[in-house]
């Protein structure tokens, strides 16, 4: 009964430390603290400038243009945080997989640099991995 009880509370500490370890995130890190709250105190449509935006979040991760040659500015951040059974052995070949939280913010500028509208998106997502998940 020892064994077993010490072997549990190993397997789960196992499990606990490894999915706190292991969490990654790309993309701008200036977004990664942001909030809609946040992005809405420092951008004002029709006053902000690409100077402003740029302090704000430095550069754009992509630049695009529309069909009237305006701007259109994009930042995103994602973080990814691995699942516990991932690091639970046999577990991990059968269901496994990432908890995804992604932050996108998207700017509009009209051609002279100016604010024109902008959008916040913030979503949770996930991503399974493992033989059960790709057996559907």
């Amino acid at each position: 009964m020892g064994i077993t009880l010490h072997f549990t509370r190993t397997i789960i500490f196992v499990a606990l430390a490894a999915s706190l370890a292991a969490c990654a995130s790309v993309g701008n890190e200036n977004l990664r603290k942001e909030t809609v709250e946040t992005v809405s105190t420092k951008l004002t449509k029709g006053k902000t400038t690409k100077n402003d935006v740029t302090r704000f979040f430095g550069s754009p991760d992509t630049v695009n243009f529309s069909d009237s040659g305006n701007e259109i500015w994009k930042y995103q951040h994602v973080r990814s945080q691995a699942k516990v059974e991932n690091f639970i052995p046999v577990i991990d070949i059968l269901a496994g997989g990432q908890d995804l939280h992604k932050k996108e913010l998207a700017l509009f500028f009209n051609n002279r640099g100016v604010l024109e509208n902008y959008t916040m998106l913030e979503t949770d997502s996930e991503v399974r991995t493992g033989w059960f998940n790709s057996n559907q």
